[in-house]
């Protein structure tokens, strides 16, 4: 599988990302973002015209063995703490852009 994000208003893009997939993916609305001190945040794909389903799928990553990568739009992900505001926005200042996560495992997620 490849993931390739390129520089866009919602983040800094990643260029191009293989991953061999091991599971289907899921879609999924949260998950804990440990950058921010594990903080869950609602989660979107996005794209040039605004949100998009976001998924997370079972991947062989050379560093952690097995993660699940959370994927969304051509513009990446969105992602927000739980206690926004509800409004996805790319001006909003409690609102980040990433181009994918890579998560530990699915008690860091929350599927639909």
């Amino acid at each position: 599988m490849v993931v390739s994000v390129e520089d866009n208003p919602n983040c800094t893009g990643c260029g191009l990302m293989r991953f061999e997939a091991l599971s289907l993916a899921r879609r999924v609305r949260a998950v804990v973002y440990h950058a921010e001190d594990g903080v869950r945040c609602r989660v979107t794909g996005w794209g040039p015209d605004g949100p998009v389903p976001a998924v997370a799928q079972k991947v062989a990553d050379s560093g952690a063995g097995v993660s699940w990568l959370v994927r969304g739009g051509e513009w990446g992900l969105r992602l927000s703490p739980e206690t926004g505001d509800g409004e996805w926005d790319l001006a909003a200042a409690d609102q980040w852009g990433e181009p994918f996560l890579l998560v530990a495992g699915t008690e860091d997620m929350t599927f639909e």
